[in-house]
Protein backbone atom coordinates (compact mmCIF):
# COMPACT_ATOMS: atom_id res chain seq x y z
CA UNK A 1 0.00 0.00 0.00
CA UNK A 2 1.32 3.42 -0.95
CA UNK A 3 1.28 6.32 1.48
CA UNK A 4 -0.81 9.24 0.26
CA UNK A 5 1.03 12.57 0.16
CA UNK A 6 1.41 14.10 3.62
CA UNK A 7 1.21 10.83 5.56
CA UNK A 8 3.60 8.24 6.94
CA UNK A 9 3.27 4.78 8.46
CA UNK A 10 2.61 4.99 12.23
CA UNK A 11 4.45 2.70 14.63
CA UNK A 12 2.30 2.68 17.78
CA UNK A 13 4.29 2.34 21.01
CA UNK A 14 1.41 2.93 23.42
CA UNK A 15 -2.36 3.43 23.19
CA UNK A 16 -4.99 4.42 25.73
CA UNK A 17 -8.64 5.37 25.48
CA UNK A 18 -10.33 7.98 27.64
CA UNK A 19 -14.02 8.87 27.37
CA UNK A 20 -14.18 6.93 24.09
CA UNK A 21 -11.30 8.89 22.52
CA UNK A 22 -8.20 6.88 21.57
CA UNK A 23 -4.80 8.44 22.30
CA UNK A 24 -1.63 7.19 20.62
CA UNK A 25 2.08 7.60 21.31
CA UNK A 26 4.35 6.40 18.56
CA UNK A 27 7.10 6.88 16.05
CA UNK A 28 7.24 7.50 12.35
CA UNK A 29 9.26 9.17 9.65
CA UNK A 30 8.35 12.84 9.29
CA UNK A 31 9.20 14.86 6.17
CA UNK A 32 12.81 15.00 4.98
CA UNK A 33 13.28 18.58 6.20
CA UNK A 34 12.15 17.73 9.76
CA UNK A 35 13.99 15.61 12.33
CA UNK A 36 10.72 14.87 14.21
CA UNK A 37 10.21 11.16 14.84
CA UNK A 38 7.78 10.89 17.78
CA UNK A 39 4.10 11.72 17.68
CA UNK A 40 1.07 11.99 19.91
CA UNK A 41 -2.30 11.58 18.22
CA UNK A 42 -5.89 11.49 19.49
CA UNK A 43 -9.33 11.13 18.01
CA UNK A 44 -11.57 8.51 16.42
CA UNK A 45 -10.27 7.29 13.07
CA UNK A 46 -7.12 9.41 13.37
CA UNK A 47 -4.79 6.57 12.30
CA UNK A 48 -6.96 5.00 9.64
CA UNK A 49 -5.06 2.38 7.69
CA UNK A 50 -2.07 2.77 10.04
CA UNK A 51 -1.10 6.13 8.53
CA UNK A 52 -0.65 9.48 10.26
CA UNK A 53 -0.39 12.97 8.81
CA UNK A 54 3.13 14.45 8.78
CA UNK A 55 2.07 17.91 9.94
CA UNK A 56 0.81 19.19 13.30
CA UNK A 57 -2.89 19.73 13.96
CA UNK A 58 -4.37 20.27 17.43
CA UNK A 59 -8.14 20.39 17.94
CA UNK A 60 -10.45 19.35 20.76
CA UNK A 61 -11.81 16.26 18.98
CA UNK A 62 -8.61 15.15 17.23
CA UNK A 63 -4.99 16.02 16.71
CA UNK A 64 -1.52 14.85 15.81
CA UNK A 65 1.63 16.52 17.04
CA UNK A 66 5.22 15.67 16.09
CA UNK A 67 8.24 15.93 18.39
CA UNK A 68 12.01 15.60 18.05
CA UNK A 69 12.48 14.80 21.74
CA UNK A 70 11.00 11.54 23.09
CA UNK A 71 10.62 12.92 26.62
CA UNK A 72 8.69 15.93 25.31
CA UNK A 73 6.40 13.62 23.33
CA UNK A 74 5.79 11.41 26.37
CA UNK A 75 4.96 14.50 28.46
CA UNK A 76 2.42 15.61 25.84
CA UNK A 77 0.91 12.10 25.75
CA UNK A 78 0.39 12.31 29.51
CA UNK A 79 -1.02 15.86 29.34
CA UNK A 80 -3.51 14.87 26.61
CA UNK A 81 -4.66 11.96 28.79
CA UNK A 82 -5.17 14.24 31.81
CA UNK A 83 -6.96 16.86 29.74
CA UNK A 84 -9.37 14.31 28.28
CA UNK A 85 -10.02 12.86 31.75
CA UNK A 86 -11.07 16.36 32.78
CA UNK A 87 -13.28 16.71 29.71
CA UNK A 88 -11.12 19.36 28.04
CA UNK A 89 -8.05 19.54 25.89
Amino acid sequence: MKNPCGTTRANILEKTEINGIPIFFGTGVNPVNSPAQFFVAWGKGILEGGLIHTFNCERQDEGYLWFVDEDEAEAKYTSVQKALEGGRL
